[in-house]
Order: C-alpha cells, then sequence, then structure tokens
C-alpha cells in the first residue's frame, strides 16, 4: 500500500470560492464518514498559510496587493497554496508517497498578473517553482481534466520545456500547442469515451517526458449536474485515478498530486473523493 496525504484547512471548506466550489467541505468531509482515515496508510495533514513569498515566484507585487486588499480570498488562497506547496515537499522528500490537496479557490486561470474563473494565483505554478528552488526538482508534469482551458498556466510556462501540460478542454482542437510539451486534446460525449482518451493520450506522453512528479488537476465541472461539459458521470473520476496514478507509479516512482477544488455538487464529491484517496492509497475498499 502506498503512504498518502490528505491536505485540507477548515477555511478552504468554508470560504472557498462558493460559486464554482460546490462541494469541498462535504467530499472533504465524506473521506471521515467512510471511514478512510482509519487506514494507517492515510495521514491527515492540516494546510497551512503559504509565505508570501512563494507567490512572488510567480505574481507581480501588484497583483498580490490587489488580491489581499480587493477580492476577499486572501485568506484561502494562503491556505490553498499552502496545502500543495506542503504535499510537494513530502512528496519529493519521500515522507509520503502521494497526496491529494482541497483548495478552496482554483489555480488554473491566474497569470502573473491577473486571473480569473474563482482563480487568484496559480496553485500549481507555485508549488512547481518552490520544488525547483528548494527541492533540486527540475521536471514536473500536469493533466487537467477541467473544462475550461487553464489560460493561465500556459501562460506561465509556456516556454518552458520541462513542464509538461495535457488538457482535454477541446481549445486547440486536437493539436500540439506551442513548444513540444503542451498538448490539448478535445472534449468527449461520455465516460467510456473519456477513460479511453486519457488511458489513450496520456500514458505515452508521460512514459516519454519522464517527469519526476505529476499533478493531476482534478477539476470536476465535467460532471453532468456541474456547470461544465455536463458530460460524465461520478463513476468516471475514479477510473481517471486509476490511469493517473499508474502513470506515476510506472514514470516518477508514484509521486503524485491530486488537485481537488469539489467543483461540482456535494453529492457528487461525497461519492468521487473517499474513490480518489482509495486508489491513491490502495485500500481496496471499493474493488467488486
Amino acid at each position: 500500500m502506498k503512504k498518502t496525504g490528505v491536505f485540507y484547512h477548515e477555511v478552504c471548506g468554508r470560504d472557498a470560492y462558493k460559486p464554482l466550489v460546490m462541494g469541498l467541505e462535504e467530499g472533504f468531509k465524506s473521506l471521515e464518514k467512510e471511514s478512510i482515515f482509519s487506514a494507517s496508510n492515510v495521514v491527515l495533514f492540516e494546510s497551512k498559510p503559504a509565505n508570501e513569498d512563494w507567490i512572488a515566484y510567480i505574481h507581480t507585487k501588484n497583483w498580490i496587493d490587489y488580491v489581499k486588499r480587493k477580492t476577499g480570498y486572501w485568506r484561502c488562497s494562503l491556505y490553498s497554496i499552502g496545502g500543495i506547496v506542503e504535499a510537494t515537499k513530502k512528496v519529493l522528500n519521500g515522507e509520503i508517497d502521494n497526496a491529494i490537496v482541497f483548495a478552496g479557490v482554483g489555480g488554473h486561470h491566474a497569470h502573473s498578473d491577473h486571473a480569473w474563473g474563482g482563480c487568484y494565483f496559480n496553485l500549481e505554478a507555485i508549488a512547481i517553482e518552490y520544488a525547483r528552488k528548494h527541492l533540486n526538482t527540475k521536471r514536473f508534469a500536469v493533466v487537467d481534466i477541467d473544462t475550461h482551458h487553464a489560460d493561465g498556466t500556459i501562460d506561465i510556462f509556456r516556454n518552458d520545456e520541462d513542464v509538461l501540460y495535457i488538457c482535454f478542454c477541446g481549445w486547440w482542437s486536437e493539436k500540439e500547442a506551442e513548444g513540444k510539451a503542451k498538448f490539448c486534446f478535445s472534449h468527449v460525449d461520455s465516460d467510456e469515451e473519456f477513460i479511453e482518451k486519457v488511458k489513450e493520450k496520456v500514458p505515452p506522453l508521460i512514459k516519454e517526458f519522464k517527469p519526476e512528479i505529476l499533478y493531476w488537476v482534478c477539476g470536476i465541472d465535467t460532471h453532468k449536474a456541474s456547470y461544465g461539459t455536463q458530460k460524465l458521470t461520478e463513476k468516471c473520476y475514479p477510473e481517471i485515478a486509476k490511469i493517473i496514478k499508474q502513470c506515476a507509479d510506472s514514470v516518477c516512482k508514484g509521486r503524485l498530486i491530486v488537485m481537488f477544488y469539489g467543483n461540482a455538487p456535494a453529492w457528487v464529491c461525497e461519492y468521487i473523493t473517499p474513490r480518489i484517496v482509495d486508489c491513491l492509497a490502495e485500500l481496496g475498499k471499493y474493488e467488486v
């Protein structure tokens, strides 16, 4: 079994960007209801607030000041960033094998000096830059299954060939983006199609790129009850978790961080999150 870290702070659930983050708190609490924490290899960590210096690795001073003074999501952003940075540290240092981070705000629409869509700072970009500066890590992969185009992440890493980015938003219509490490594939119409597409596209790219750590942006606004493409059911996401975990296990020593935003109704999150953690920790609780 794997040692899995769960990173959460009540600020991220209570003060989440509610127009989009609908079921984050319930998703976390479902781990308790399903007795996931009774497993000795599943460890709960309370997310700590990020150091402002980490945010400045990616974002301008003017934008940091604006978020701090004008948005109302400064504190939630700090704890969301702190969670993913701490998870990155513990995974790369070998304290845990993999992790899931509950974030109350999004990240992939955040550019260095502006943002939109429930995002304020680019969580994955900050974690990546932290790992570069402090953890002697050079190559990173991000798999993003959110409905929407990660314009901020692409803008930040556009010319960075040491960051592999794979998404399924359809923005580039099945073609390679700028450079050799940015890929965008189209939306699908069913669970079966999406599972097959991820299985076809992701493992070969991860294997060829050979990242040292893998981030999965687990956007679930593709669910039929959410606000995105509304094509998938809750049963799809645990299957995607299996594919992505297999990639991490085979290529980067199992180093995988799941970024979970709860951007679907509570009942969807309550179904998905225990099964993702079950997959990460290899508990076998939901195997038929």
